[in-house]
């Protein structure tokens, strides 16, 4: 019996040895040089492998980069210091780099109107497909949190009004709730800079009386967020208030005014996520107090070197 153990054992010591000798020759026959600068912009990626860029990992954008396939600011999630880093490795200067951050365009939630109760799969693409969903409105936020699921980042959330809220300081502005979201190609989640001011919460474009009719917290097209702004920032856009963010001040006009309270303060204008968005208070003062800090700052000119 131990000699037959013994045996085993010693066949599988042997194939082991064989199998190690066998690979470490195909590891020396087969072995491909990976450029250095390859694996220094991996390196410098997030590593998350989110797809956000398209590509199916971080290699394989960092492969891209050093063939010149992709911009050296390739990866949306890691934001303008990983670009910089990557620009740095690659011998360029500072690339330039926008960074974006998701927006919803609904302020319904419980406030919106239902014309049926859904009892089926808790998800936002099962309940669409039920007759275009249960809500009255037809570009409001169904609040099953497909987007909340899907993001890879934590920076989604659903609070007590059954809305996904944008967690500011984790949001990368990768997209990757907006192509999750089954209304987001029509509006309901956008991806803004991620210093827009303002955002409207509505996304709908019928008349005003029906959408009163689907939700309490609709834009009702008064005009009055576009008469009052100073900047002449806001318009209506087929019956709905749209911001042009190249003119918007964030002077939080339009959210003082608005008689439905359909415009949020948003954005990071001193690099920190606004204090009391998205429905939750309005620090208009000191927003914009903040914003306008922010950009007295850039205003002032570098002094011309001797």
């Amino acid at each position: 019996m131990l000699l037959s153990v013994l045996k085993a054992v010693g066949a599988l010591a042997l194939l082991g040895v064989v199998s190690a000798a066998l690979l470490s020759v195909a590891a020396r026959r087969f072995h491909v040089e990976v450029d250095p600068r390859v694996e220094a912009v991996a390196s410098a990626l997030p590593g998350a492998n989110c797809g956000a860029c398209g590509n199916p990992s971080c290699f394989a954008v960092a492969e891209g980069i050093v063939a010149g396939t992709l911009p050296v600011n390739a990866c949306v999630a890691g934001g303008p210091s990983v670009a910089d880093s990557v620009a740095s490795l690659m011998g360029q200067d500072t690339c330039e780099f926008v960074a974006v951050v998701t927006a919803r365009h609904c302020g319904g939630g419980t406030r919106a109107q239902r014309s049926y109760e859904y009892s089926g799969v808790r998800s936002c693409g099962s309940a669409n497909r039920m007759a275009g969903g249960p809500l009255v409105c037809a570009s409001g936020c169904l609040g099953f949190g497909d987007c909340v699921r899907a993001c890879p980042f934590d920076a989604l959330h659903l609070d007590a009004r059954g809305l996904p809220v944008v967690d500011l300081a984790k949001c990368t502005g990768c997209g990757i709730c907006v192509r999750e979201c089954p209304r987001g190609q029509i509006g309901l989640l956008e991806m803004l800079p991620d210093r827009a001011p303002v955002v409207v919460r509505c996304n709908a474009h019928t008349r005003a009386k029906e959408r009163k009719a689907a939700c309490s917290a609709c834009c009702i097209a008064c005009r009055k967020c576009e008469r009052e702004c100073p900047a002449g920032a806001i318009s209506m856009v087929d019956l709905l208030a749209v911001v042009d963010y190249e003119k918007c001040t964030g002077c939080g006009v339009c959210v003082e005014v608005c008689p439905q309270q359909c415009i949020d303060l948003y954005g990071r204008p001193d690099g920190k996520p606004v204090a009391g968005a998205d429905g939750a208070g309005k620090d208009v003062a000191g927003f914009a107090a903040a914003r306008s800090t922010v950009r007295d700052a850039s205003d002032v000119e570098e002094p011309a070197e001797a």
